[in-house]
């Protein structure tokens, strides 16, 4: 099982609606598996991407995604520069949180499949 770096800095943005964050994470799939993002990928510094849902299955509170700076980089390269609720070492991201996205390459997500896979830690 993946864990963030512990000592890795990792950005946290925020959504209240999964289908908002599920979007987000879908656009930058297909951009990192784009010629112009996969630049992001690189084996020794690839963008990670980490996901934790904060409430119950029946009632989702907040949709946490936490970015590394490789991510957050390509984010900022491909749609502008994001709201950064907050920054987090690696080794204070919530136990439960999934790597979405990380050095194992990712592959294009539609919206469909990238709220499969953040609700996946259900």
């Amino acid at each position: 099982m993946a864990v963030p770096k512990a000592d890795g800095e990792y950005h946290l943005l925020k959504y209240t609606d999964l289908s908002e964050a599920a979007a987000f994470v879908a656009a930058l799939s297909r951009f990192l598996c784009s010629p112009q993002g996969s630049k992001y990928l690189r084996p020794l510094a690839a963008a990670e991407v980490w996901s934790h849902i904060v409430g119950s299955a029946e009632a989702i509170e907040r949709i946490e995604i936490y970015m590394n700076g490789v991510a957050i980089e390509a984010v900022t390269d491909a749609f502008g520069r994001p709201q950064v609720a907050a920054k987090k070492l690696g080794e204070h991201l919530p136990p439960e949180s999934i790597l979405l996205i990380g050095a194992g390459g990712v592959e294009a997500w539609g919206l469909d499949e990238a709220q499969w896979h953040i609700l996946s830690e259900r």
